[in-house]
């Protein structure tokens, strides 16, 4: 599987991917000066829209689904202005294997819906505002506080 390139400096691999509008960029450096520039979300507004309604019923076996909020509140992500910024949001050694021995988050990984719903996580193009929608899911959401939980001082 071939790479793409960081749309601003064209010399390493993208891992990371604007909020807005998709473009990769390789470091916090890279995104500081793609901010600068204006930034347009990509047009499949049909495609996003369809994509959002998936994942908000993914899984579910009802139409009870909730509904989704309107497009200001889930469109882009806050701005990492810089690396002290990103760095605080960032797991260490400990957070991690406070969750590797979290029985409440092993408990709810075991439940394939819970599973499918992370496989498209991973799947979607723009991550970030995957799990702003999926949040909204009761199942998922009691995913996410767990592994807030998890990662606090004490379980």
């Amino acid at each position: 599987m071939k790479t793409k390139l960081c749309t601003v400096c064209n010399e390493a691999d993208a891992k990371y991917k604007c909020p807005k509008c998709n473009a990769g960029y390789c470091s916090v450096a890279c995104y500081k000066v793609h901010k600068t520039e204006p930034c347009v979300a990509p047009d499949n507004n049909n495609t996003s829209t369809q994509h959002r309604q998936q994942l908000t019923s993914y899984g579910t076996t009802n139409k009870s689904t909730l509904p989704l909020p309107p497009s200001s509140t889930i469109d882009g992500a806050p701005n990492i202005d810089d690396e002290d910024e990103e760095a605080k949001h960032q797991l260490g050694p400990e957070d991690l294997d406070k969750l590797q021995h979290s029985e409440r988050v092993k408990e709810l990984l075991a439940n394939p819906a819970i599973r499918s719903l992370l496989d498209a996580v991973l799947k979607d193009p723009n991550p970030v505002e995957a799990i702003r929608i999926l949040r909204q899911r009761p199942d998922f959401e009691l995913l996410a506080q767990a592994l807030i939980d998890a990662t606090k001082n004490e379980e």
